[in-house]
C-alpha cells in the first residue's frame, strides 16, 4: 500500500508540474519546447516587405506567432521564399492551421529577429510536392504527404 501511495503522489506531483509549466507558457515569451507561448516580444523588428529567406535554408526551427500564441515549427526555404509545414496528424488536436486561415496575420522570429508576415496556404499541386520533396530532404521523418499543409511566410 505504500508504494501505491508513493506511486499516487509522485504521479500527482509530475501532473501539477506539467500544468504549472503549460500554464507558464501561455506567459513566456514565445513557446517553451513543444508548448505554444505568449506573443513574441523580445527580438529586432525587420521592416520591409519582401525577404530574402536564402539565410534560413539551413535553419532547423523558427518561432511564429498567431492569433497571440507562438509555436515552433519548422522552416523551408525555395526559391528564396520562406514556408512553414503542419503536419495535421502530430502533435494530435492543434488547430493553429485552422485558425490562421481565418486570421493570417502573425509574426515570425528567425535568429532573434521578428519580421510582420502573413502566412498563406500553399494550394499550387507543383509547389506543394517541391516543398514535400524540400521537407524529406531535410527533415527526418518528415511530414506525411497526406497530411501536412505548408505556408508561406508572405508580406503582409
Amino acid at each position: 500500500m505504500k508504494i501505491l501511495k508513493a506511486i499516487g503522489i509522485a504521479l500527482a506531483a509530475l501532473i501539477l508540474l506539467i500544468a504549472v509549466v503549460a500554464i507558464g507558457a501561455r506567459f513566456s515569451d514565445g513557446p517553451v519546447a513543444l508548448l505554444p507561448g505568449g506573443p513574441l516580444t523580445s527580438g529586432e523588428w525587420v521592416e520591409g516587405g519582401r525577404v530574402d529567406w536564402t539565410f534560413a535554408t539551413d535553419i532547423e526551427e523558427i518561432e511564429f506567432e498567431s492569433g497571440g500564441r507562438s509555436r515552433t515549427t519548422w522552416i523551408l526555404v525555395h526559391e528564396g521564399e520562406a514556408y512553414i509545414p503542419c503536419s495535421l496528424s502530430f502533435p494530435p488536436g492543434k488547430s493553429w492551421h485552422q485558425e490562421i486561415l481565418e486570421r493570417p496575420e502573425g509574426v515570425v522570429r528567425v535568429e532573434g529577429k521578428r519580421y510582420k508576415r502573413k502566412f498563406v496556404k500553399v494550394e499550387d499541386e507543383a509547389l506543394f510536392a517541391s516543398l514535400a520533396e524540400l521537407a524529406q530532404d531535410k527533415y527526418t521523418p518528415p511530414p506525411s504527404d497526406a497530411g501536412v499543409w505548408f505556408f508561406h511566410i508572405a508580406p503582409r
